[in-house]
């Protein structure tokens, strides 16, 4: 059997105990740990099977920084397509929405609902960028609705309450220890307790420092890349977002604020969109209409209407042949005309022995 099909057999066989502990998560104690555990595993076994399959690009994305594949179709901008965005931080720019359209998809049929969740219970979720005010509308983005509404519309899906509750508990415990060893030679029987809890606080502790201690891979679920930072990162059930991703999702805004960001006329970009100069925007999804919004990400500000410098190593490698002379160092031209002068001379020597 080839390495690669023992890869496929345990990670179908990790998937399948991640299934039967979700059946039954009523009946296991620890229920979410062990399911975290298990998803931590299923990425262990996925990150080591990408090590044997490993892909090399000469390029990168310009928001996620992360490598652009062959397969990949990149949006590109910029002078002759120098600057290239892959299709992961599109999907990533095109789920940000309005509320408007927010309902509209989760068939909430009580207008204004996402907006007042937006002022309530959904505001802890701004330091994550998952929503945002860009001038006085809310910006959501869509994962807010499998992780809050589909779930049920419970506040405690946004919290990292089953971790949370672990620590708590773990220092309950250690507390309730160091007083039984405070009153141990008054209460009689009471090491038996200590020896107990001692056992529970060592499983606990275990949990706590494999979820903290970076032992178990984590992976964005927006660009797909493997976590590199040791830690607890961002998370809500499932669903994991690096700081990359976080960042291009905060770029997204209302034409309004995008507009007051860079200095432009108030109306500019509106204008533009119905002279139809800013299709090429549309067609990627970096400008798009949300419910009576346009949304567009900043990238399209800076390439329209402001100028993006690009680093020497991304421009196109037949751009240095092009250099105007004006450009050479004069004391370069000089040294370079010397050496010429003494080849030429040693090749007409050479031509006169013969």
């Amino acid at each position: 059997m080839h390495i690669m099909d023992d890869y496929d057999q345990r990670l179908k066989d990790l998937q399948a105990t991640l299934e039967t502990l979700i059946d039954n998560y009523d009946l296991l104690p620890d229920a979410s740990y062990q399911i975290f555990s298990i998803e931590g595993e299923i990425r262990s076994f996925e990150q080591r099977k990408e090590r044997l399959n490993l892909k090399f690009s000469r390029i990168d994305c310009h928001l996620c920084k992360q490598p652009i594949w062959n397969e990949d179709e990149p949006a590109k901008l910029g002078d002759r397509g120098s600057i290239l965005i892959c299709p992961r931080c599109l999907c990533t720019i095109k789920q940000v929405k309005g509320t408007t359209e927010m309902e509209h998809d989760l068939e909430i049929n009580s207008p204004g609902t996402v907006k007042q969740d937006c002022e309530g219970p959904l505001k802890i979720l701004q330091s994550e960028f998952l929503i945002r005010k860009s001038e006085k509308f809310w910006l959501i983005h869509e994962v807010v609705g499998e992780i809050y509404y589909r779930a049920g519309r419970r506040k405690t899906n946004l919290l990292h309450s089953w971790i949370d509750e672990m620590i708590n508990r773990l220092n309950h415990l250690q507390e309730q220890k160091r007083f039984m060893e405070g009153m141990r030679t008054l209460i009689p029987d009471l090491h038996t307790q200590i020896f107990s809890l001692q056992a529970q606080i060592q499983d606990l502790q275990s949990k706590v420092d494999r979820i903290k201690g970076g032992r178990i891979p984590y992976r964005c679920s927006q660009c797909n890349q493997w976590l590199k930072d040791s830690g607890i990162p961002t998370f809500f059930g499932n669903y994991t977002i690096c700081d990359q991703c976080k960042k291009i999702i905060s770029e997204v805004m209302t034409t309004s604020e995008a507009e007051k960001k860079h200095g432009l006329p108030k109306g500019t970009i509106r204008r533009d969109n119905s002279r139809g100069t800013l299709e090429k925007y549309k067609k990627l999804g970096l400008l798009r209409q949300s419910g009576s919004l346009w949304l567009l990400h900043d990238i399209v500000i800076l390439d329209k209407y402001k100028r993006i410098e690009t680093k020497e190593q991304e421009l196109p490698a037949h751009s240095h042949a092009t250099m105007s002379r004006e450009s050479i160092p004069s004391d370069l031209l000089k040294r370079s005309a010397s050496i010429y002068k003494q080849v030429m001379e040693r090749k007409q020597l050479e031509k006169n022995d013969i």
